[in-house]
């Protein structure tokens, strides 16, 4: 690089005198020199660095210390080509610089400085911009406490040094800049490169010698690297204990570096909330993988989870059917019903009536199992989709996913889809980065975790301090806030206050041990529970209801199909006339009362769920005006915009007058003319 032609400043710093170093100075040891310099160049406002060395036998005989902007910036790379990132240089071939000498011709050795430039060529560092310098921007124990303080917290360099800034007082105070933070956690992060795994199975052994409820176990290949791990804490064990009948388990992914399987095993506590029963890394989504994984899981935890809910994946599949042999195994019904659109063929995938059949069908709990297969055989008939392969396959694996065929599983309904392994995940990703490795990872997680039972905890304590407002008198409601949380408490009440303001007993009797009860709600749906006094078991039998709604529905499915298919030919038609007669006269005899006439009072009160009043005392009010009602004579005002569309679209002709194409005639020609150029 060529100098400029500019006369380069000769600058000689003031110091005192004890602080400037001078040929033939001793130093005991080489870093006691440096030390000396370094300290002088910060008091004249110059950065330094270690330019030069030399070795003899072990020992370091020379030592140059140089002004920072010593030298040159290199244009090309040694083999010619150009740089990659063009970036300024502080360099402009200053001479200011210290040589140190190691001599040991006696008994005590020493360095003596043989060499002192004091003179620079530029100027130095102006007062209010020492701070930048870079012998000012140390990071000290406070702010490698700060910064690992921040990393914990998922906090990047940028809002660490921020935090740090308003905590030490101002910028001038810092000591740093948000670039050596970033490069103090590189720096510790390239420490770890390589050991983080062995770090993290080193304080799992740690944490199992000082918990016996601690548990991790891991598998390492032929090369030795990680290959799976599976760990959990006690606390995770208890909860499981607790709440460990239904778990769900769902894989992420772009949580480590090593793109490693995370696989959290995930539930619902007292309070409704996700929780973490454990937690493992596989590193392919093979059978093999998974049947370790869950064979750690059941042997950490003692017993197998009743119910487990997973995506589709078949290698998932495969790994219950080896380990879980005796846990019931379902499908997440989110992921099923978002593959929906995509499978049904486009000459029906904008029927409404076809969407709200699918759903009567598939969500409803009240289905036995032959009444499912029954409802669904009719929609596939009914919208050609008995030769679709995705239907097909899916109604043969339906005991994987279909409500009806986990009735008569207990709380079967709390979970049926693994979005609380979803929000799980999520929930994790907010506190991981795909960049982190292991010993990242697993600290991030245990802040999550901690932030999981803290949420935990304050919802015990409110329940144990708060006390829930109830909306009935039941003793039943008082029950139910004693013995459940409050915001289970909150979906239970909703019930209740429905099930009283819609339901009442209407008929009582008692068989052997067994009190049979007789509900029924508004519409006259009767519901008939069985109390088994001696075992205090209650059952609810609601196929009645559910059968007639079912029945109905195909019944109009049936009849509309029928007049379809008979509508083409005219002997059908008569045909199918003639066979509904006879059907009619079968079943309501010789008349059968008109639809106008045959039960209103019933219908009405189907509708609104009371019947008409005899007599009337309170009448309706009579239509009032108000404001917002427009005008009397009941059209809406048109805007103008409207009014110009409308315009717009009539259609245009020729006018006597000035025999022009518009929407004028003779008589407004000038008129209306002019009030279109305005």
């Amino acid at each position: 690089m060529e100098m400029s032609n500019i006369d380069q400043a000769a600058v000689i710093p003031d110091c005192r005198p004890e602080l400037q170093p001078y040929v033939g100075q001793v130093f005991q040891t080489v870093e006691d020199g440096i030390s000396f310099y370094e300290a002088y160049a910060k008091y004249c406002r110059f950065d330094t660095r270690r330019f030069g060395h030399k070795y003899a036998y072990g020992v370091k005989t020379w030592q140059t210390i140089v002004c920072s902007r010593q030298g040159e910036k290199m244009d090309a790379d040694e083999d010619g080509s150009s740089t990659k990132r063009r970036r300024h240089s502080s360099r402009c071939q200053c001479n200011a610089k210290l040589t140190m000498k190691y001599i040991n011709d006696s008994d005590s050795p020493r360095y003596v400085v043989s060499n002192f430039v004091a003179q620079h060529n530029h100027d130095m560092v102006d007062t209010k911009h020492v701070r930048y310098m870079k012998s000012n921007r140390n990071l000290g124990d406070i702010h490698y406490k700060f910064l690992q303080d921040c990393i914990k917290a998922n906090i990047g360099p940028t809002q660490t040094f921020n935090l740090l800034k308003e905590f030490l007082g101002g910028y001038d105070a810092v000591g740093c800049t948000v670039t050596d933070l970033r490069n103090g956690k590189r720096d510790i992060l390239q420490e770890m490169k390589g050991a983080d795994v062995q770090m993290i199975l080193n304080q799992m052994e740690e944490k199992k010698k000082t918990s016996d409820g601690f548990h991790y176990k891991f598998q390492q290949g032929s090369d030795g690297k990680l290959s799976s791990l599976f760990w959990c804490d006690a606390v995770s064990r208890q909860n499981y204990k607790m709440f460990g009948d239904i778990v769900s388990f769902d894989t992420t992914y772009s949580t480590n570096r090593y793109c490693m399987v995370f696989g959290p095993f995930t539930g619902k506590d007292n309070h409704g909330c996700p929780v973490t029963f454990g937690a493992g890394f596989v590193s392919n989504e093979g059978a093999d993988s998974f049947s370790w994984l869950l064979s750690e899981f059941v042997e950490c935890m003692g017993f197998a989870p009743k119910l487990i809910i997973t995506d589709q994946d078949w290698g998932m599949k495969l790994a219950i059917e080896r380990v879980l042999t005796s846990t019931r195994h379902r499908w997440c019904m989110w992921h099923i019903m978002m593959k929906l659109p995509e499978k049904v063929p486009k000459r029906i995938l904008a029927n409404e009536e076809l969407k709200k059949d699918l759903d009567s069908c598939i969500w409803s709990e009240l289905l036995e199992p032959e009444e499912f297969e029954e409802t669904w055989l009719t929609i596939m008939d009914q919208y050609g989709l008995q030769n679709e392969s995705w239907f097909t396959n899916m109604f043969t694996q339906r005991e994987y996913w279909i409500p009806a065929y986990f009735r008569d599983f207990p709380m079967g309904s709390l979970l049926k889809t693994t979005s609380f392994s979803e929000s799980e995940n999520s929930f994790f990703k907010r506190y991981t980065k795909p960049h982190f490795n292991l010993a990242d990872f697993v600290m991030h997680y245990n802040s999550a975790l901690d932030a999981q039972r803290n949420l935990s905890e304050m919802l015990d304590f409110v329940d144990a301090t708060k006390v829930p407002f109830l909306s009935t008198e039941l003793l039943f409601e008082n029950h139910a806030a004693y013995i459940y949380t409050n915001r289970i408490f909150q979906q239970v009440q909703n019930e209740i206050v429905e099930a009283h303001q819609r339901c009442r007993m209407t008929h009582f009797e008692m068989e052997d041990n067994t009190e049979i009860y007789t509900i029924t709600d508004s519409l006259r749906n009767k519901v008939v529970v069985r109390h088994e006094v001696g075992t205090e078991s209650y059952h609810c039998d609601f196929s009645l209801i559910d059968r007639k709604r079912v029945v109905t529905a195909k019944l109009h499915s049936l009849y509309f199909r029928l007049v379809q298919r008979a509508q083409s030919n005219d002997d059908d038609i008569v045909a199918l006339f003639d066979g509904m007669e006879e059907l009619s006269q079968k079943l309501f005899g010789g008349t059968v009362p008109s639809w106008s006439s045959m039960d209103k009072a019933q219908r009405i009160e189907g509708l609104y769920g009371a019947s008409r009043p005899s007599v009337v005392n309170v009448h309706p009010p009579d239509v009032v005006s108000t404001k917002g009602s427009g005008s009397s004579s009941g059209k809406r005002i048109a805007s103008a915009t409207e009014k110009a569309i409308i315009l717009q679209n009539k259609p245009k002709r020729r006018c006597a007058k000035c025999r022009e194409m518009g929407h004028h005639d003779a008589r407004n020609c000038g008129r209306e003319k002019g009030k279109s150029k305005m």
